[in-house]
């Protein structure tokens, strides 16, 4: 116990009963453990130089963290949360995360429903590997499931790989650490805030997104055949947008099952004369609104890739390798090996044709490593994201809690059109790392959860960057857009007078550096200073263009300098859609079955 006097302060004074610190505090330490190769290294010695020499560089105080006062305690937890450097606030966040994912007890809600691929995935595919399939799909998400789908129902020999497993219903906390890219730990390298969410699991990010589903932009559509030679604006890909509506069942749902933030921000925005706020569409069916839309619907009605067209493939022929990855990929002149790790052995799949899908994270690190197609050398950069982040506000006396469809809600910025606000809300356990104070304050907003409300927004970047890999795993260079910065600080105080307007006692900015962030009244947001990119807390979703249209595929999604590969997932898009781009990258990976059935 001597060894996490640290996390034991830290926890009593966040309000952990004693009956049960220390269980919270062993809990945290065996997340620490379950981190990432790198991160569990690293934290233990984080940890101790915080605990140690933070409190003499925050506040001039030369005892360590754990033996100072109650009240100098979390005046150093508020320094170190709330500090100027976008760095040390990253820091903080790595520190405290075990801790603040074990504040809330936080149980799973019952799987409701038989997965269709459970008993696929409780066995191992019979495949002899001399035999040569007609292709070979690596990735279940948006680009990989659809594709093979149509291909397996056409008759083709089809091998999917796929390197996550199934999505179990579990708390928050646990489908983060197995079911997202590197547990949710993809951060950029130049010291700023920013995380990048992706799933790994068998549907790809599908299984563990918001469901969102919306058409690209026509503009966005129309700028990728301006400068990438796409011929896309004039209806080319709206008879595959048509079709992935009806195999995922798009719809607007209904207000019952509307989140009560979504419902608060409506009823702001409208005081404040904003009234085109909209229900968001999404891959839906028999929706009870369970809240959980990122971490596995425990009813299974989003209907992601592993429910619309995984099944479907299976039931063709298709052979689903799961928890395989691909090691190494050989290109030849009229087949295709790719040497895969399934379960510990090793094996050689061969194939006509290769379609790769695994993301616009992990893709390029295929193209690179095994040196495929004449451009291969620019793969991985021309990144871009959707920057997001979220409002807090504090309805006393009202219950907001965490049922509903966690983004039901949606505007579109008349200006600065770049942004759209998109209404998020997180569990329980993962709403701590979020809020942008730290100490007495801290504790004062997880005291209220229950009646929390938050929206967020995301917007079209300006911005490029590039992934790179450290022992296999991905992270980021990149830096968000001074215009960027500027137009999210614009979109958050909208959400921040519409939260106002709709009857919050106070609201929490997601801002650090800068004072206030917390406010009590509308007019005290015109006393926020100019914000730059280093203050906003961001995290970063559906990850593209890493291997675009134009730059390293042509328009048909062939490898440029291959015959035999295809690229079809995110990493392909030459931009931003303007939109979640689930339902871009079916419609393509439609299309790229047709090319493939008409012309092979």
């Amino acid at each position: 116990m001597k060894k996490r006097r640290f996390s034991t302060r830290w926890l009593r004074l966040a309000g952990v009963p004693e009956d049960v610190l220390v269980s919270r505090v062993e809990l945290a330490s065996n997340r620490v453990r379950r981190f990432p190769k790198w991160h569990a290294l690293m934290y233990p010695c984080l940890l101790a130089c915080v605990n140690n020499f933070g409190p003499l560089f925050l506040m001039n105080k030369w005892r360590a963290a754990h033996a100072l006062s109650d009240d100098d305690f979390l005046k150093f937890c508020s320094c170190f949360r709330e500090h100027s450097s976008s760095f040390v606030r990253l820091l903080a966040i790595f520190v405290f995360y075990p801790l603040s994912q074990v504040l809330e007890n936080e149980s799973s809600e019952n799987q409701a429903y038989s997965h269709p691929l459970q008993s696929v995935c409780n066995t191992t595919p019979e495949w002899n590997d001399k035999e040569v399939a007609d292709y070979i799909i690596i990735g279940t998400g948006a680009g990989g499931a659809p594709v093979a789908a149509e291909l397996a129902r056409k008759g083709k020999s089809v091998l999917i790989i796929e390197k996550g497993g199934l999505v179990q219903i579990e708390s928050p906390g646990k489908v983060l650490e197995k079911n997202y890219v590197s547990q949710g730990f993809v951060s950029t390298l130049n010291g700023s805030t920013l995380m990048v969410f992706a799933g790994q699991t068998v549907g790809g990010t599908t299984s563990v997104n918001s469901g969102t589903s919306l058409n690209p932009l026509p503009e966005c559509l129309s700028e990728w055949d301006e400068c990438w030679g796409t011929h896309f604006s004039d209806g080319l890909l709206q008879p595959f947008l048509e079709r992935v509506k009806e195999d995922i069942h798009i719809c607007v749902p209904g207000e019952d099952v509307l989140s009560e933030s979504s419902r608060l921000f409506r009823e702001g925005m409208s005081r404040i004369g904003r009234h085109d706020t909209y229900i968001l569409p999404r891959n839906i069916q028999q929706c009870k609104g369970s809240g959980r839309c990122a971490f596995g619907c425990p009813k299974g009605a989003k209907q992601s890739t592993d429910l619309a067209y995984l099944p479907q493939a299976i039931q063709h022929g298709a052979k689903l390798f799961h928890q395989t990855e691909a090691l190494r990929i050989k290109d030849g002149k009229k087949n295709v090996e790719v040497l895969v790790d399934h379960c510990g052995v090793q094996r050689t799949f061969k194939a006509k044709k290769l379609i790769i899908a695994a993301g616009a994270l992990f893709t390029p690190s295929l193209l690179r490593k095994n040196k495929l197609g004449s451009n291969f050398s620019r793969a991985g950069y021309h990144l871009q994201i959707h920057p997001a982040t979220k409002v807090f506000a504090h309805f006393p006396n009202h219950y907001v809690g965490f049922a509903g469809i966690p983004q039901g809600m949606g505007y579109r910025m008349p200006a600065p059109s770049r942004v759209t606000l998109e209404g998020i809300h997180t569990p329980k356990s993962l709403t701590a790392p979020i809020i942008s104070v730290g100490g007495k304050r801290f504790n004062e907003w997880m005291s209220r959860i229950e009646s929390l409300a938050s929206f967020g927004l995301m917007v079209r970047d300006r911005a490029t960057g590039r992934v790179i890999y450290i022992s296999g795993q991905p992270y980021l260079q990149y830096h968000l857009h001074p215009d960027d910065a500027t137009d999210i600080a614009s979109g958050l105080r909208v959400i921040a007078e519409a939260f106002f307007a709709a009857g919050a006692e106070r609201v929490l900015m997601p801002y650090g550096g800068v004072s206030p962030i917390e406010m009590k009244a509308p007019d005290e947001l015109n006393r926020i200073p100019q914000i730059h990119s280093r203050h906003i807390m961001l995290s970063g979703f559906h990850p593209l263009g890493t291997a675009g249209i134009g730059r390293v595929v042509d328009d048909t999604l062939k490898l440029f300098g291959s015959e035999n590969i295809y690229i079809c997932d995110a990493s392909v898009l030459p931009s931003s859609p303007g939109v979640n781009p689930q339902v871009t990258v079916m419609a393509l990976s439609l299309r790229l079955a047709d090319h493939l059935i008409m012309n092979f």
